[in-house]
């Protein structure tokens, strides 16, 4: 039972899990226009699901087979970005030291995105790319955290299931 509970909360795995959550959120952003396409019911759900956190205009969201992504280009952006950020940059070792030695640093990567978002002429290809550059360092502090949090709790945990 130890080496099981063990297993379960290294940093890892509980990282993996969150990119897996992420790879279902961009896959339900995407399986909402291939719903609607094949008239499907579960389209007006996944738009609803997103639509309290994008504004889901359909001349600023990327389209497939004809309809719009449950999400706008930026929001798109944020989440791919986001998901490559965990899934590449904890193994760019001097990336990630560079970054989790002055976390400020993310304003860097977050400025271009602000500089798009009050631009009056954007393009889909500016919003989707500056988002994923703010999104991908944002990532990576998120996976500092949950090793943080990992290492902190995991001798807990396992205290409090030993016999």
């Amino acid at each position: 039972m130890l080496r099981r509970l063990s297993a379960l909360v290294t940093p890892g795995r509980t990282t993996g899990a969150v990119a897996a959550a992420c790879c279902v959120a961009i896959g339900m952003v995407v399986a909402a226009p291939l719903s609607t396409a094949s008239n499907g019911r579960a389209a007006p759900l996944l738009y609803e699901f997103f639509a309290p956190v994008c504004h889901q205009i359909a001349e600023r969201s990327f389209h497939l087979h004809g309809h719009p992504l449950a999400v706008c280009h930026r929001c798109f952006g944020f989440y791919v970005g986001f998901t490559l950020g965990l899934a590449v940059l904890p193994f760019v070792r001097r990336f990630r030291d560079w970054l989790l030695d002055r976390p400020r640093r993310i304003l860097y990567f977050l400025a271009p995105t602000a500089i798009d978002w009050l631009l009056p002429m954007n393009t889909p290809a500016s919003r989707f790319g500056t988002a994923l550059l703010a999104s991908a360092p944002i990532a990576l502090l998120v996976w500092a955290a949950i090793d943080q949090i990992t290492e902190r709790h995991a001798p807990k945990l396992l205290e409090e299931t030993s016999p």
